[in-house]
């Protein structure tokens, strides 16, 4: 196994997709804030979680539903601005956890190539 193809890299990737599918989910139910008939579409975060870093296999990707419980308007439409912004800003700031994760474990990498030649 590679040190690039670790199991803590591949949990950290599987995390950042997932989040990145998120903020994907939840800027297209804002871009569809106008449209009737719209459903808001959503993934079960934590499901999805624990899906992304099971076994080595293929991965099947999270299951989009439309999300059960959301007031709907008039025009059957049932996006709410204030339900995606706060979404937007969780899966933000997910994400930039992901990132700061995988940065500090491509540093250990490092450092370990660099006192392993002696640097």
């Amino acid at each position: 196994m590679s040190w690039l193809d670790s199991d803590t890299i591949r949990e950290i990737l599987g995390y950042m997709n997932v989040s990145g599918l998120r903020e994907k989910l939840a800027a297209g139910n804002i871009a569809n804030i106008d449209t009737p008939g719209y459903k808001t579409l959503d993934i079960n975060f934590n499901e999805a979680l624990a899906h992304a870093d099971e076994g080595l296999g293929e991965v099947l990707p999270p299951r989009v539903e439309e999300t059960p419980g959301l007031i709907e308007r008039p025009d059957g439409n049932n996006v709410s601005l204030d339900r995606e912004s706060v979404i937007l800003a969780a899966v933000q700031l997910q994400y930039q956890t992901g990132v700061t994760l995988l940065k500090q474990e491509f540093n250990l990498i490092q450092t370990a190539i660099s006192e392993n030649n002696g640097d």
